[in-house]
């Protein structure tokens, strides 16, 4: 009598929280089913259910929601969300949120749980801001521990004071992959097109485009990231027109020990120091089998590639950075500019490159500068040990691949479906080398 009054009682709590959705049971057989404005209004005022496997079965059109009418789902006072939030490949348009002082800004504001999952969403249009908060993003404030797939942004505005980024404003310790934004991002301080901050996560295949912008004494501003810290960042990209301050990158703002491969970034550029092509401050980090096509222009240490390349500090033990088989063709305007890099100090730079004439720098603090036509022969990267597909003597990874005559290199994840230029020659080293 006892198990059957128990669930009874469980079967009328899962029917009224059920009636705030438009059906389903909030489990992973049967989500609750979200298909109108008002179910998602309901969901950020029910913490009760921020553990539960949600679904959306329409496109939503936020435009009747004023920026104050709806709570983001996940906080710090009620708990974050820890469910699954599947998007189901559906729209989520005008979402406005405002919170002058407020942070951790977003249509979720706090994610955290091992368990946490949010896929298949699109924002269009977003318009989120916080004039002097922390941790905004168009789809999380702060994500952590779980996992974030197949989720975009187009269009729309994202502002806030530091940790601000298109789609989420940090990452801690989760995995992101397959995911795009376009649109416009403004901060002080760890500013992404993609998130503000990457800390200890793994970020796989995005893309970022659009506009990030960076006050003039702002600090840590990207293409894709504003700041990398002990993540890894793997075949991403990003062609952004970003503008910032100090430490101002095509892709990443500041790699502080943290991985960057296979990654490439084009776009405009532009800072007052330690701007780059790619990353702005390569501190303790690693940069390898990465290239730079972006327009850099800073008032003082421009780099192609990176504007700094150096260790975690000035200790007498340090953690060198590394710059491996990278190149730069883009071009570098500034006072103290290098065609790849900068300024190397303390680290490390192996087998890179950079064009001197596409750069128009005749000097670099590392790598070796070469012409045009020696920057599209693979005869250059085979002999640096450059492993590319349709050859093995490099090893098998199939990295690098050669569209055909009159290209650079591109990373073989950008492979069009079309069989690949067999390389073939080697090359004695040579070139004009760096300071």
């Amino acid at each position: 009598m006892r198990a059957r009054l128990v669930g009874l009682l469980i079967g009328l709590f899962a029917a009224s929280a059920g009636a705030r959705y438009d059906g389903g049971l909030g489990t992973a057989d049967q989500p609750y089913l979200i298909s109108t404005a008002a179910h998602l209004q309901a969901l950020g005022q029910a913490p009760q259910d921020w553990d539960k496997c949600f679904k959306l079965t329409a496109d939503i059109d936020m435009t009747r929601l004023g920026p104050t009418a709806f709570g983001p789902i996940g906080t710090t006072a009620n708990g974050p969300f820890t469910g699954v939030f599947d998007g189901n490949h559906r729209t989520i348009a005008h979402l406005h949120l405002a919170n002058e002082f407020g942070g951790y800004l977003g249509l979720f504001g706090l994610v955290d749980a091992v368990e946490a999952r949010i896929l298949n969403v699109t924002l269009t249009d977003p318009n989120v801001v916080s004039e002097a908060g922390r941790y905004v993003g168009a789809l999380v404030g702060l994500f952590a521990n779980g996992t974030l797939t197949n989720c975009h942004v187009q269009g729309g505005r994202i502002r806030g004071l530091s940790i601000v980024g298109g789609l989420l404003g940090e990452n801690m310790d989760g995995k992101i992959a397959d995911c795009t934004t376009a649109t416009t991002v403004q901060g002080s301080a760890r500013v992404g097109g993609l998130a503000g901050a990457n800390v200890f996560g793994d970020i796989f295949r995005c893309r970022a485009t659009g506009t990030i912008l960076g006050e003039v004494a702002s600090w840590n501003i990207g293409g894709l990231l504003g700041e990398n810290q002990d993540g890894r960042v793997t075949a991403c990209r990003a062609g952004a027109d970003v503008q910032g301050g100090d430490r101002v990158g095509g892709l990443i703002g500041e790699n502080i020990g943290g991985w960057a491969e296979c990654c490439w970034a084009e776009g405009a550029v532009s800072g007052i120091t330690n701007v780059g092509g790619l990353v702005g401050c390569n501190t303790a980090g690693t940069t390898r089998d990465c290239y730079a096509a972006a327009v850099v222009t800073a008032v003082m240490c421009a780099g192609g590639l990176v504007g700094y390349n150096g260790p975690n500090c000035n200790c007498v033990v340090t953690h060198p950075s590394l710059v491996a088989r990278c190149y730069a063709a883009g071009p570098v305007n500034g006072a103290s500019a290098g065609g790849l890099i900068a300024l190397n100090y303390r680290s490390k730079v192996e087998a890179s490159f950079w064009d001197i004439q596409a750069t128009g720098c005749a000097a670099s603090d590392g790598g070796e500068g070469e012409t045009i036509a020696q920057m599209q022969s693979p005869a250059l990267y085979l002999a640096f040990g450059w492993d590319f597909v349709a050859e093995s003597a490099n090893g098998t990874k199939d990295i690098w691949y050669m569209p055909g005559p009159g290209g650079y290199p591109r990373l073989a994840w950008e492979l069009p479906p079309v069989a690949p230029q067999p390389v073939s020659g080697a090359r004695s080293r040579g070139g004009v080398r760096g300071r």
